[in-house]
């Protein structure tokens, strides 16, 4: 049996055993099949933990715990995101009423804690337990960064860095550090692999910056005033080309304004401006750099030469 279909065989047995009526574990099993849709990433953060944790060996029925829990925490933080940017119209839960999808939301946010509770070894239950407060607690920080920022004109690229830090890599460095746990990794081990996860969110949240910038059809990105990083580069080495951040500046006003009349001759307008100026090869030596970061963080990491290569090969997939 594949990764993916032992993480959905074990959701699928979570929630017939949850006690949820028939209809409410129904939405949320659809809800859950749409997020992991073939053709992309099927269930990337179940996959994650079963990657690092069969490194270490750690014991498959207690890493799909962690699977599950990750899984359901993963769900409940994109139908949020979704709803407050107002994206990914098709998904299910943006086709209910708000109040509707943020409810169940919230269910499936408790229902991750409630699968959390099947790790039937104490101290890595305890230590599960606090990684999912401090992962939730650091990603809303994150969040609210980003909605302040929002507000502001331009920011500076440290900023975005915290930001983003904060918000994607909390999620990704939350994983790495729960599979470690559960592999019965030491407090050495569980440090590094935070770090390192926290790298590849950040290659992630990048890499997703740049795609969603052409997709303003369906993403809200500039239509909100995002600080994305192609656009704080460009503001800050722009801000001394007066003519340049006029320019712009007139190429993101229109999908602020009238987000569905942007269409291919703005979007392409916009996406060769985003190249030539540069924003485009910065982001990719960004990622390159934290690929390189997160590299670093494994060769120092004490443990065996087949581990290395195992994790390394990992960040090359994740990457």
């Amino acid at each position: 049996m594949g990764t993916e279909q032992r993480i959905i065989g074990g959701i699928e047995r979570f929630l017939a055993e949850s006690g949820l009526a028939g209809e409410l574990s129904g939405t949320i099993l659809e809800w859950v099949r749409a997020e992991n849709k073939p053709g992309g990433k099927q269930y990337p953060w179940g996959s994650l933990l079963f990657s690092v944790g069969d490194v270490f060996g750690g014991r498959q029925e207690i890493i799909l715990h962690g699977a599950v829990a990750m899984e359901l925490y993963g769900l409940a933080a994109d139908i949020f995101d979704d709803i407050e940017d107002q994206d990914n119209d098709q998904l299910p839960w943006r086709t209910v009423p708000a109040a509707q999808a943020i409810n169940t939301a919230n269910l499936i946010l408790f229902l991750s804690f409630k699968a959390l509770a099947a790790i039937n070894e104490h101290s890595h239950y305890r230590q599960a337990h606090e990684i999912f407060h401090t992962m939730g607690i650091t990603a809303c920080h994150g969040q609210n960064q980003e909605f302040l920022a929002e507000e502001q004109e331009v920011i500076p690229l440290d900023q975005y860095f915290d930001t983003v830090r904060k918000k994607s890599g909390a999620l990704t460095a939350g994983a790495c550090k729960l599979a470690a746990v559960l592999a019965g990794g030491d407090a050495g081990l569980i440090h590094d692999l935070e770090k390192l996860g926290q790298n590849l969110g950040i290659i992630s949240q990048i890499k997703n910056d740049l795609q969603d910038l052409f997709r303003v059809e369906t993403k809200s990105d500039v239509r909100l005033g995002k600080k994305t990083l192609p656009l704080v580069y460009l503001a800050d080495v722009l801000k001394q080309n007066k003519g340049k951040a006029e320019e712009l500046y007139q190429l993101c006003s229109p999908t602020r304004q009238k987000g569905p009349e942007f269409g291919p001759a703005e979007k392409e307008r916009l996406r060769r401006f985003i190249i030539q100026e540069g924003a485009a090869h910065y982001c990719s030596v960004i990622c390159a750099y934290f690929k390189l970061e997160a590299v670093e963080i494994l060769d120092a990491m004490n443990i065996a030469m087949e581990q290395k290569r195992k994790l390394i090969a990992l960040v090359e997939n994740q990457t």
